[in-house]
């Protein structure tokens, strides 16, 4: 398993200094987010992409995928027409940026409308706008992933599984976080044999404490388990910045590398 982190955990350092970090800690990847103001993105532009690509040639350093934080703030359950014409705009142009700079993975997670409507609705319009996007992903090799995520309706695999299943695209898959499972109350070993077929990518963090292994999330057995269903993926950093975010870093992904070695 080669393992990466996401910019946020490494505290948003410019890219060329993100890259440069990576390298040095050891790590083989990094994820980058797509935030609210999704435009001013550097992976959405071409000057921007240009750059990436050329970090991480010059560092080794992979971008495995891309995440698409933009859609808590323009949700594809929206029920406002504007804010659902965006997330559509956000994530055609998030798939695009991840085909041009050679991501295999996108980040998708799976919010909540701006309005209070129930589940099986919000579930309907998630199945509606990923089959909409569905076969832009498939022909860009672009898988997206949705990820269990709170407030919205895919907390839980049983809820991933019933979107999946319904969207029913070879580009959709999910996007398996074990902290946020924890943090939901449930069994991540059930959950992550549950969606074995399903997992494109795994975020890796703890509960109830900064760095890995002093929290109460069980990463030794999730990790067996995910050997035991097979899965050979990413597993990608969603750990706090801390005051020190290279020290941080370089402690999680010794602690990490040991687990899975």
């Amino acid at each position: 398993m080669k393992i990466g982190i996401r910019n946020g955990s490494m505290g948003f350092p410019k890219m060329a200094d993100l890259f440069r970090q990576a390298a040095e800690i050891g790590f083989d990847g990094v994820e980058l987010d797509i935030r609210a103001d999704w435009e001013e993105e550097p992976v959405m532009s071409q000057e921007g992409r240009d750059h990436i690509k050329s970090l991480s040639m010059e560092t080794g350093i992979e971008v495995p995928s891309l995440c698409i934080g933009a859609l808590w703030s323009y949700s594809p359950a929206s029920t406002e027409k504007s804010l659902l014409e965006t997330s559509r705009k956000i994530i055609d142009a998030a798939i695009g940026a991840g085909a041009d700079i050679g991501c295999g993975w996108i980040l998708v997670p799976v919010t909540p409308s701006e309005d209070a409507i129930k589940h099986e609705e919000c579930q309907d319009r998630w199945v509606n706008e990923m089959k909409r996007a569905a076969p832009l992903a498939e022909d860009s090799g672009i898988k997206l992933c949705l990820e269990n995520v709170g407030r919205g309706c895919g907390k839980s695999a049983e809820d991933l599984l019933t979107l999946v299943e319904r969207i029913d695209s070879a580009a959709v898959m999910t996007y398996y976080d074990i902290g946020n499972a924890c943090a939901f109350g449930h069994d991540a070993v059930k959950e992550i044999r549950a969606l074995a077929e399903v997992i494109g990518v795994v975020h890796v963090k703890d509960r109830e404490a900064e760095l890995l292994g002093q929290g109460i999330v069980d990463i030794p057995l999730c990790v067996e388990t995910l050997r035991d269903i097979d899965y050979e993926g990413w597993l990608i950093l969603e750990t706090p910045a801390t005051d020190d975010p290279l020290d941080a870093g370089n402690f999680n992904l010794q602690y990490l590398r040991e687990v899975v070695s």
